[in-house]
């Protein structure tokens, strides 16, 4: 893990205190070996649903040629 400087580690402790997500760049600093990706949006949600949908029956008709 790198180090991190007093006034970066006093930052983290501040946004601890305050309940607050941390921002990525302090983040990739202390978890440097996780690299994942997110796709984040406004009004997205942690809920999983599962919908079941009917297969599709594609019939084709062939001529026969001759």
């Amino acid at each position: 893990m790198p180090r991190l400087t007093e006034q970066e580690k006093q930052e983290i402790l501040r946004y601890i205190e305050a309940d607050k997500p941390l921002p990525d760049k302090f983040r990739f600093l202390l978890f440097a070996d996780k690299r994942e990706v997110e796709l984040v949006w406004n009004g997205k949600t942690s809920e999983v649903s599962n919908i079941v949908l009917p297969f599709q029956v594609i019939r084709g008709v062939g001529a026969a040629l001759g």
